[in-house]
């Protein structure tokens, strides 16, 4: 990317203080460790330590400018020849917005599906993957195993990375040809606004359980972190739509609040916009009728469980509000072989194993199921 320093604030609605040099920028990150020559170094405040603290190693190591917030700066103060820029809180959001600048904006030039909520976010976002790539959309995978896209694939440190590293990775994915990604969205990210700068162009909740309490105060706050990914600034302007599970009720109230914004999705309610019927369960695999708004078809999963049924349904409601056909999508559920440590299915080669009792590794059980 080629930005001057000077452009890039002013895109993101900063003023340019007078006397800050105008030099084209190399790189920028919130990592002090990560700087080199022509950087722009932002300071992120952490839950621990604010970032913006290290802003004199980050010019010591060739930074051409910091962002910093107004804690870091009363903390270890710049002098008017410092090319430091303090910015009001939240600083967060602004990093975001800035990473996202810098790269040109990738969510905005593809189609983002973002997937929170408690349980089922590792597989749904695989199913996008799967679905959308059999269908011939070139997809790439944001989460908590491993961020990949055509030609190139990483194991994750984070279950949704940092503001920084996530836009560069949606730019990466962007250039190698990717025209659709599918996100894990934690509620940890959107909380601490690792997301600010995505355009979410799809977005789908799960289900909300007891978790993660020990870092959201109540489960009232643990899903209004959820809830923020349907509204503004990460859902894109009058043409997003969501996919709601209304089986859990934390997602019927969440539909109720989206109104016309977001597919219902039951394997109870007849009302809902997205269901199934006519489900046959075997050991080996569920048959089924899948029932949309954009028509109904038969599908064959090798996925055990009704939560996995649940996944699936919301996996291709969000491919179908992005314009996929659904008859292909359908078609391409059989092929799918699940996710690693997800209700794995150990199955050995060579060996007829439909006769055999089912062994299932589940490294992500927990008392929902």
């Amino acid at each position: 990317m080629s930005h001057t320093l000077h452009a890039l604030l002013r895109d993101v609605g900063l003023v340019v203080p007078d006397g800050l040099m105008n030099p084209v920028l190399k790189q920028i990150t919130s990592d002090s460790r990560a700087v080199r020559e022509g950087s722009l170094f932002l300071g992120l405040p952490g839950e621990r330590v604010d970032g913006g603290a290290f802003w004199r190693q980050a010019l010591e190591a060739g930074a051409v400018a910091a962002v910093i917030g107004p804690a870091a700066a009363a903390a270890h103060p710049p002098s008017l020849a410092d090319p430091v820029l303090v910015v009001p809180e939240p600083v967060a959001p602004l990093v975001g917005e800035l990473a996202a600048a810098y790269w040109d904006r990738p969510s905005c030039r593809l189609a983002l599906i973002g997937v929170t909520g408690t349980n089922g976010k590792t597989t749904t976002t695989h199913l996008i993957e799967h679905l959308a790539s059999s269908v011939g959309t070139a997809t790439a995978l944001f989460g908590t195993l491993e961020n990949r896209w055509p030609g190139h694939r990483v194991t994750s440190v984070h279950t949704t990375g940092f503001a920084d590293h996530l836009q560069a990775q949606l730019a990466q994915a962007l250039r190698a040809g990717s025209t659709l990604a599918a996100m894990e969205v934690s509620s940890h990210a959107l909380a601490q606004q690792r997301v600010a700068g995505c355009n979410f162009s799809g977005a789908v909740f799960t289900n909300l359980t007891q978790d993660h309490l020990d870092y959201h105060a109540s489960m009232e706050e643990y899903f209004e972190a959820k809830a923020s990914l349907f509204a503004p600034p990460f859902f894109r302007d009058g043409s997003a739509r969501a996919v709601v599970n209304i089986d859990d009720v934390w997602g019927a109230r969440l539909a109720e609040r989206l109104h016309d914004m977001c597919w219902r999705c039951s394997l109870s309610d007849p009302c809902a916009e997205l269901r199934m019927v006519d489900l046959v369960i075997t050991a080996q695999a569920v048959k089924g009728r899948l029932i949309s708004p954009c028509g109904e078809g038969e599908f064959t999963s090798p996925l055990l469980g009704r939560f996995n049924l649940m996944n699936l349904l919301q996996a291709v409601g969000a491919l179908l509000q992005q314009d996929l056909p659904l008859v292909p999508l359908l078609e391409a559920v059989s092929r799918f072989r699940g996710v690693p440590g997800r209700m794995e299915r150990i199955r050995l080669e060579g060996v007829e194993t439909d006769s055999l009792p089912a062994v299932l590794v589940d490294y992500a059980h927990t008392p929902d199921g």
